[in-house]
């Protein structure tokens, strides 16, 4: 491999790698804080991108813009989700890892599919935007101007909501309920509002996420699929309940599909990324920034 070709897949790899941290943040807060793991949330990636493309397609709006409408839109979902559905089913189940959540975001991300196929069918939406095609060039290297935007931004927001959590009152009450529940809710913690937030939150990211995906990517009721198993790799790579690991994870990622792509191809891209998540599995549980149980 080239030099310049190195650099290229390096550049490349990064700036996909940070928008697929940005996505996963939402899965590992719900997976560190809540102990639930959401078989929906690529199906709610699905649904916020169909959401950008129908204001980018009907009304011309900017597809960066679109994040004022997809980011709210999820983050009022999330949050009716967890007050007046998970936090019930939470309650009927006091399991660490409850089954009902995981069998009900099974059913709701199949249910989500469908709804799409229904109103949408089944072929790929795309649409060019003012941003789509266009590229900075430096010497040899290649540098897509919707990618880096992306990038940009979904690094902006993961950084800007770790400080949030590290310094904040509801982060320090979040990190308290995560560690353990009990213990918050003797030191006056309302764990129910936060399951609340840090649920909204979390789909809100990928609200904002699917804006982020429009000028780079197609959309199919089957996205949501390929995207949530993407996710769930990562968070357990990076470490469950870890903001920073999401990153590094997400970053990683990025440039094993990259650079497996590049030296093989897309499927063997595809296994190098699950041979590495059952290795994690196998060797560190917690993940690379992850803290162990004890």
């Amino acid at each position: 491999m080239s030099a310049i070709l190195f650099l290229q897949t390096l550049t490349d790899g990064i700036l996909v790698g940070g928008v697929y941290a940005t996505i996963a943040i939402g899965l590992s807060l719900a997976f560190g804080v809540m102990r639930i793991i959401n078989w929906a949330h690529g199906e709610f990636l699905m649904v916020a991108m169909y959401i950008a493309f129908m204001f980018v397609l009907n009304t011309g709006m900017d597809p960066y813009l679109t994040i004022l409408l997809t980011g709210p839109i999820l983050f009022v979902v999330g949050y009716l989700i967890q007050k007046f559905l998970f936090n019930k089913m939470l309650e009927k189940d006091k399991s660490r890892e409850p089954l009902m959540v995981l069998l009900f975001t099974s059913g709701l991300g199949i249910f989500l599919s469908n709804m799409a196929t229904v109103i949408f069918g089944s072929n790929l939406m795309a649409s060019p935007t003012k941003y789509t095609s266009q590229t900075i060039k430096s010497g040899a290297l290649i540098i897509s101007i919707p990618r880096l935007i992306s990038f940009v931004i979904a690094m902006a927001l993961s950084v800007i909501l770790y400080i949030f959590i590290q310094r904040s009152e509801f982060g320090r009450a979040l990190r308290a309920t995560a560690q353990n529940r009990s213990v918050a809710q003797l030191m006056g913690i309302n764990h129910k509002a936060v399951y609340c937030l840090a649920f909204a939150i979390g789909l809100a990211l990928v609200g904002v996420s699917g804006s982020l995906l429009v000028p780079n990517s197609s959309v199919s009721p089957t996205t949501g699929g390929m995207y949530g198993t993407k996710c769930f790799m990562i968070v357990v790579l990076g470490g469950k309940g870890s903001i920073p690991g999401a990153m590094l994870g997400g970053l990683l990622v990025g440039l094993i599909e990259k650079f497996g792509s590049i030296l093989w191809t897309d499927a063997y891209a595809q296994l190098l990324v699950f041979v590495l998540f059952i290795i994690m599995l196998l060797f560190k549980p917690a993940g690379l920034l992850g803290r162990e149980a004890g």
